[in-house]
C-alpha cells in the first residue's frame, strides 16, 4: 500500500515497486480515501508493506487541527494496524523537524520545529519511536526526506523544490528569481531517483527507526541557481525575501549519514549538478 500515491515521491516510488499496489490519495478519486485506506489494510491479509508518503506539506499551513488529524492521527491509525498485523510501516518524516539547528544534522538531535508542519512531523516522530520501545519486534522506519527534487513536482505549486521553480522560470522567462540573501541558504539536494532507491531499501533495514535520508552535501541556492542558469542561458535576478516566510525558513539543512551507513546501506548518490541535468533533460 502507497498513501500520498499520485504525489511526487509517492508515484515515483509506485513505478519502481514490482506487484500490485493498494494507492491511497484523497486528492484522486480513482484512488482509496484515507479511511477506505484504513478499512482495506485492516480486513484483508495481502498487504505485506506500508509506505505512508501522504501529508499535508505545505510549510505555510496554520491550521493545527487539520495537521494533527491528517499528519498524525492517520499515520498512527495506519502504524497501529501494521503492528497488529505484524506488516512493515515505512513512512515520510522530514528534515524539517531540525528547525534551525545548523550542522550535519544526526537523527539523535532534539527536534527544533519552526513552523507547524514541521511541528506535526516531530510529533509523529515522538510518537513513532515510543511505539517501537513498546513493540520491539515491529518493522518501523521512519525516513527524514532532505530537500528532495526532480521531474515530477509540477502539482506541488510553492511547495515545489528551488530546482523545479528555477527549471520553470527559466524556461517561462528567461529569468531566475532568487531571494536576497540566497547565497547564505543552505540545503541538502536529493534526487528523487536515490529517494526511491532508499524508500525501496527501508523494508529491509536491520533495524526499525528514523533514519536520514540525504545526501551529506549542503549547497546554496544561490548555487541551484547558477547551475540552471548556465544550463538555460537564463538571467538570475534577486527579489525582497517574502514577509511571510519570515522566521519560518530554515537556513541550512545537511545530512549526517553515519546511521544509514552503519546500517549497512549505501547509497550511490547523484550530485546537485548531475541531478539538475537529469531533471532538465525529464521536465
Amino acid at each position: 500500500m502507497v498513501t500520498g500515491a499520485d504525489g511526487f515521491i509517492g508515484s515515483c516510488l509506485i513505478d519502481k515497486i514490482e506487484g500490485p499496489v493498494v494507492s491511497c490519495d484523497p486528492a484522486n478519486p480513482l484512488m482509496l480515501t484515507p479511511d477506505e485506506a484504513l478499512v482495506r489494510l485492516a480486513q484483508k491479509g495481502d498487504i505485506t508493506c506500508v509506505y505512508h508518503l501522504g501529508a499535508i506539506s505545505s510549510t505555510t499551513e496554520i491550521d493545527s487541527v487539520k495537521l494533527t488529524a491528517n499528519n498524525i492521527s492517520f499515520s498512527l491509525k495506519l502504524l497501529d494496524i501494521c503492528i497488529k498485523r505484524d506488516i512493515p510501516f515505512i513512512y515520510a518524516s522530514s528534515a524539517s523537524v531540525y528547525g534551525a539547528v545548523g550542522g550535519r544534522q544526526n537523527e539523535a538531535q532534539l527536534s527544533a520545529p519552526i513552523n507547524a508542519y514541521a511541528i506535526s512531523k516531530a510529533a509523529l516522530d515522538l510518537f513513532v519511536q515510543q511505539k517501537i520501545k513498546i513493540n520491539p519486534r515491529a518493522h518501523i522506519v521512519g525516513l527524514r526526506y532532505f530537500n528532495v527534487f526532480g521531474h515530477r513536482e509540477h502539482h506541488k505549486g510553492d511547495m515545489a523544490s528551488p530546482v523545479h521553480k528555477f527549471t520553470m522560470e527559466a524556461r517561462e522567462t528567461g529569468k531566475i528569481k532568487i531571494f536576497e540573501g540566497s547565497s547564505k541558504f543552505f540545503r541538502d539536494f536529493i534526487h528523487i531517483d536515490d529517494v526511491v532507491a532508499m524508500t525501496l531499501a527501508a523494508p529491509n533495514f536491520k533495524a526499525s527507526g528514523i533514519y536520514n535520508v540525504g545526501t551529506g552535501v549542503a549547497r546554496s541556492f544561490e548555487d541551484v541557481a547558477k547551475i540552471i542558469a548556465k544550463e538555460t542561458a537564463a538571467e538570475i535576478v534577486e527579489i525582497p525575501f517574502p514577509e511571510h516566510l519570515k522566521g519560518k525558513y530554515q537556513e541550512h539543512t545537511c545530512s549526517n549519514n553515519h546511521r544509514i551507513s552503519m546500517g549497512g546501506y549505501v547509497l550511490p548518490r547523484l550530485g546537485l549538478e548531475a541531478g539538475i541535468r537529469k531533471t532538465l533533460a525529464l521536465l
